[in-house]
C-alpha cells in the first residue's frame, strides 16, 4: 500500500530554546513519507543557525527565512503554499508531539469521511496537555471526540465558537498546534488571514465552519504543549486580537 506524503508545518520566532525539541518531535514522526517545513519569520537570536545546522542532516527538512517579521498568519500561508504533501499538521516550536500523532489523525481523517460519506470539509484536532510556567498541567480536550456519531459540523461550530452556544460534541479548543487536514483543505478555506499575530487558529476555525467543515477530534492527547512567555503574548495583543475577531464576524 502507498501511503501519501504529509508535510509538518512549523512557524518560528525567537525560539532557539526550544526550536530543536519541536524539531527533533515531527522527526520522530512513526508516519512516512513525510517532509517538514520550517518558516523562520526572521527572528533575533540563533534560532534560524540552529534550524540550518539540523536540515543538513536531514533531507525532509526543508527551512525559509522571512527578511521581516509579518506575523503567524502570514507564515502559515507560506507553508500552505509550499507544501507537497496530501495532508498538513501545524506543529508549533515549543510543543512536542507524540510519535502516532500523524498516523492517528491521518486515520481519524480517512475513516469519518468513510464512515460517514462525508465529501464535506474535515479538520482534525487532538487533545493535548498544557504545561504552564508555575508547573501546572491541564488536559485541554478538543470537539469532535465521539467516534460513533456525526462530528460537530458547520454555522454550530462557528455559533459555539464566537457565542459559546451549547453544541453536543462541541466542547474542547481546536488550536493549529494539534491540527491536520487535507491541504486541499487548507486552500479551500483561503488560508489564514495575515492581518492575526494572535487568534488566526480561531478565525481560519470559524472561517473553516462557515464552509460547512466537520472538526473531528482525537481525545487522547496527543501534543505536549508548553506554554512560555514571549514578546507577543501580553493582555494588550490578546485583546487587540480578540476585539478584530469580533469586528470582522460581526
Amino acid at each position: 500500500m502507498k501511503y501519501p506524503l504529509i508535510t509538518i508545518g512549523i512557524a518560528t520566532y525567537n525560539a532557539s530554546n526550544s526550536i530543536e525539541r519541536a524539531v527533533n518531535s515531527a522527526l520522530s514522526q512513526s508516519w512516512k513519507p513525510l517532509e517538514i517545513i520550517i518558516v523562520d519569520d526572521c527572528s533575533k537570536d540563533n534560532t534560524y543557525k540552529k534550524l540550518k545546522k539540523i536540515s543538513s542532516k536531514h533531507k525532509e527538512i526543508r527551512i525559509y527565512k522571512n527578511k521581516k517579521n509579518l506575523g503567524v498568519g502570514y507564515v502559515r500561508n507560506l507553508i500552505i503554499k509550499k507544501t507537497r504533501g496530501e495532508f498538513l499538521a501545524f506543529f508549533d516550536d515549543d510543543d512536542e508531539s507524540m510519535p502516532e500523532r500523524l498516523k492517528l489523525q491521518y486515520q481519524r481523517i480517512l475513516e469519518y469521511e468513510k464512515n460517514f460519506k462525508s465529501s464535506s470539509l474535515v479538520v482534525c484536532h487532538t487533545s493535548r496537555k498544557v504545561i504552564y510556567p508555575n508547573g501546572k498541567i491541564r488536559i485541554e480536550g478538543t470537539l469532535g471526540s465521539r467516534m460513533d456519531s456525526r462530528s460537530p459540523f458547520g454555522l454550530s461550530v462557528a455559533r459555539r465558537i464566537l457565542l459559546g452556544e451549547p453544541l453536543r460534541d462541541g466542547y474542547g479548543a481546536c488550536p493549529t498546534c494539534c491540527q491536520m487536514a487535507r491541504t486541499t483543505t487548507y486552500i479551500q478555506a483561503g488560508g489564514f488571514d495575515k492581518r492575526f499575530r494572535r487568534s488566526e487558529d480561531t478565525d481560519f476555525c470559524i472561517r473553516l465552519a462557515m464552509k460547512g467543515a466537520h472538526f473531528v477530534g482525537i481525545k487522547k492527547h496527543l501534543v505536549l504543549q508548553t506554554m512560555t512567555k514571549t514578546s507577543d503574548k501580553n493582555i494588550d495583543i490578546e485583546f487587540k486580537y480578540a476585539n478584530l475577531l469580533l469586528k470582522k464576524h460581526k
